[in-house]
């Protein structure tokens, strides 16, 4: 079984979420464990917002910008062996 991480800034301003392209902030997506897709989701979901490259203090305050996250559930079909 694998997660996968799903992260979205969203705007209490727009009531909008959307998800942070790749192009902008390239993150892991698959996770062995909820725990560390959880822990990966905090981590970048912080510097999205914090670190200056996607989005500036000015537009995090703006648009009233807040992280989301999501860590679905995969399972995944092994394949038989010959």
């Amino acid at each position: 079984m694998k997660f996968f991480l799903t992260i979205y800034i969203c705007s209490v301003v727009s009531q909008q979420c959307a998800q942070v392209p790749m192009e902008k902030h390239q993150y892991d997506r698959f996770y062995k464990t909820h725990y560390g897709c959880i822990q990966k989701g905090l981590g970048e979901s912080y510097s999205i917002l914090f670190d200056g490259k996607v989005f500036q203090a000015d537009q995090i305050e703006s648009l009233e910008l807040y992280p989301k996250f999501s860590c679905d559930k995969l399972k995944i079909k092994e394949k038989p062996e010959a």
